[in-house]
């Protein structure tokens, strides 16, 4: 089994409006690193002054950089046949996966979160962000925020959880279609099979507490599953799903 793990920097939170500045990818077989993958990449719009502080991508760094157009088939070509696996996966999977759709490409495989599968393996960690497990776990974790350093740190994150899933959380989680992947990833699965399924009103809560959605449904399970039932690449859906920990 072969796992492509991914990392991406953005201009943006949602793909539909936002181009990809840097992307990483490593093929990994679940103990080693097989291959690694790193470029810039010129969005073609300007990347926000709050994001290059973060990520240390200027616009200046990616003005000769590869269009993603250019870069696409190999990427393509190094994502097809494997797991496509990243730190809170809809996010990255989302963009990839739109990108790619825009000049010709079909991407269809199966995903993976690390972000869930280390609730579900490493359980009682005080944070499951990426920074936060790799300084918990030891994990050597160089160049923050920055594609090839995160992709590589999740690699390892990864191979860790490999080793410690003795329950067989990877297995079920790579089930047929699993709806668990379509989750928001700091919404545990607990909170949706706790869910009636007779009539009444729903509240989705972020992480402060605060309502950000409120709906009414004749089978509460069922229309709450159906917020999650695809990853679209539209501001609204990424923002919902970013900000959705509590049911």
């Amino acid at each position: 089994m072969l796992y492509a793990i991914v990392d991406i920097e953005t201009t943006g939170s949602y793909a539909g409006g936002n181009g990809i500045t840097e992307i990483a990818i490593v093929v990994h077989d679940g103990a080693r690193v097989l291959d690694f993958y790193e470029t810039l990449v010129n969005p073609h719009i300007p990347i926000p002054y709050f994001i290059q502080r973060l990520t240390g991508i200027s616009d200046k760094m990616v003005a000769n950089a590869p269009s993603f157009s250019e870069v696409a088939g190999h990427i393509f070509g190094l994502l097809q046949d494997k797991i496509f696996e990243a730190h809170n996966v809809n996010f990255d999977y989302s963009f990839v996966k739109y990108h790619l759709q825009q000049v010709g490409f079909q991407l269809d495989t199966k995903k993976l979160c690390t972000v869930r599968l280390a609730r579900k393996v490493l359980p009682g960690l005080s944070g499951y962000s990426l920074g936060k497990l790799t300084t918990n776990l030891g994990i050597n974790h160089t160049r923050h925020h920055r594609a090839g350093g995160d992709a590589l740190a999740t690699a390892d994150l990864l191979a860790m959880i490999l080793e410690k899933d003795t329950q067989g959380v990877v297995k079920e989680m790579l089930k047929g279609r699993n709806s668990e992947q379509y989750l928001p990833p700091h919404l545990p699965v607990a909170e949706l099979e706790r869910l009636p399924s007779g009539t009444g009103v729903y509240y989705f809560y972020n992480a402060n507490g605060k309502t950000i959605y409120v709906g009414k449904a004749k089978n509460i399970r069922k229309r709450v599953r159906s917020h999650f039932s695809n990853n679209k690449a539209t501001r609204q859906k990424q923002d919902f799903l970013r900000e959705t920990y509590r049911i």
